[in-house]
């Protein structure tokens, strides 16, 4: 069976300066295809395209048009500085993008902004020696081996499929997808039903949770200086001012990191608490999500919670042990435990 693993690394600083580049690569590339296609959309509705050019360029014609056209060019060589199944794999995400915004999915794919840090560089397994993991490092394809800062948590041994690398908040994350045989589960009781709680940060409460209060009113502090910054530096133009606005902005993000860890390790701590039960089938209360969110105080309210994500933790947790997952309005069942989400 397939499993997935996040961690952090601690790459040295020439390691980091080529995860850095290799993700300003790719983002460059992912605007581009973006760019391209929509000038030759609108070259298409004005009639300036012929009957053979077509209005849509898919992937592989354009990572043949980089290759054979712009990184000829000298001004261009930097694209080589990335993997080339990196850059392969990135223009594959944005023609799935603009498919699925063709079938009604989703909205028209956007392009990828800096302070996002949503890029991810993908490094598939092309050899045997690729992707060893080891108890303190692992081998990354073109950055060799990097050090772990969480030791054992990552299988050593393990088959990996592939891997990618991100980056938040001056922080380096490798996910590594490998293989594992399916682990033995005996449940020792039938069932249990589970209550969800849906908590405002005002109405929380801070004897339970006083490290996300804190945090948070230090976040709307340092919100707010940052929103001074901005509306100052809108009068006056100077480089020092914009690099303190970007210090400013880094420490906003330092501080939502850090409470997205503190939430999410508290759902991990309510799934594996649930798991201890050993159920035979699980029972979780259906929410309304969509009928909450119709209020403007609770569309605020429930924008913040994890509940899709407790749902996707605890159905990942149900898949690995081949336990039933039900969705009722009403909860039956003897025994019930109550999640109150943060």
């Amino acid at each position: 069976m397939k499993y997935a693993y996040k961690t952090e690394i601690k790459p040295t600083d020439e390691q980091a300066r080529k995860i850095r580049r290799s993700i300003g690569i790719c983002r460059w590339l992912y605007n581009e295809y973006l760019e391209t296609n929509k000038r030759l959309y609108r070259m298409y509705q004005r009639g300036l395209l012929d009957s053979n050019q077509p209005y849509f360029m898919t992937a592989n014609d354009f990572d043949k048009y980089v290759n054979n056209k712009l990184k000829t060019k000298p001004k261009y060589a930097w694209i080589n500085k990335c993997a080339s199944k990196a850059r392969k794999k990135i223009l594959m995400n944005a023609e799935s993008a603009f498919r699925s915004f063709f079938a009604g999915n989703t909205a028209f794919p956007s392009f990828k902004k800096k302070m996002d840090e949503d890029i991810k560089l993908y490094f598939p397994k092309n050899n045997p020696t690729d992707w060893l993991i080891e108890r303190h490092r692992i081998k990354i394809p073109t950055l060799k081996y990097v050090r772990l800062k969480e030791y054992g948590y990552l299988p050593s041994g393990a088959k990996v499929i592939n891997g990618t690398v991100s980056q938040k908040a001056c922080r380096f994350y490798v996910s590594v997808t490998v293989e594992q045989p399916i682990s033995n589960y005996k449940p020792s009781c039938s069932g249990i039903g589970i209550a969800v709680k849906i908590n405002s940060l005002d109405k929380l409460n801070k004897e339970k949770f006083p490290q996300i209060v804190m945090l948070q009113k230090r976040l709307q502090r340092q919100r707010k200086k940052l929103c001074r910054k901005y509306s100052y530096d809108e009068f006056l133009k100077d480089d020092l001012r914009c690099a303190n606005r970007e210090k400013q902005r880094l420490k906003v993000k330092k501080l939502q990191q850090k409470m997205e860890f503190i939430k999410k390790d508290y759902l991990d701590k309510c799934v594996a608490e649930i798991m201890k039960q050993k159920p035979q089938y699980i029972t979780i209360e259906n929410l309304n999500i969509k009928s909450m969110a119709l209020d403007k105080d609770m569309k605020k309210i429930t924008a913040k919670q994890k509940y899709y994500d407790f749902k996707n933790r605890l159905l990942l947790k149900c898949t690995k042990y081949d336990i039933e997952l039900k969705q009722a309005d009403k909860l039956d069942e003897e025994k019930i435990i109550f999640v109150e989400l943060i």
